[in-house]
């Protein structure tokens, strides 16, 4: 019998995505503890989406810089950028909207 479920993606984090969530959220809470929380749990919860059809999202400026496809989720003024490989999204990158758009 098959399934007609789809089978969620994985989601792991290159270590500088995880780094530059840390950063923000430090950034943020200079100002207002809370809304660093918030934005923390926002951003978090956000990425969990891509378990399910992270192709849904647009390719990112930055793909034309590497061999494989670089896709960004948008949350807010913040662009998630993450690439598909087979049953797994890794999460890139997160940048602020404003930030120069580099092949980094």
């Amino acid at each position: 019998m098959v399934s007609n479920e789809l089978k969620p993606y994985k989601i792991t984090f290159a270590p500088e995505a995880t780094e530059e969530i840390e950063n923000i959220f430090l950034y943020i809470a200079e100002d207002s503890p809370q809304n660093a929380t918030n934005w923390y749990f926002s951003i978090y919860d956000k990425i969990q989406t891509l378990k399910i059809f992270p192709l849904r999202c647009p390719l990112a400026f930055e793909s034309r810089y590497h061999d494989y496809e670089i896709r960004h989720l948008i949350l807010g003024n913040y662009r998630v950028l993450y690439r598909i490989q087979k049953q797994t999204v890794q999460i890139l990158h997160i940048r602020h909207g404003a930030q120069e758009r580099n092949p980094f």
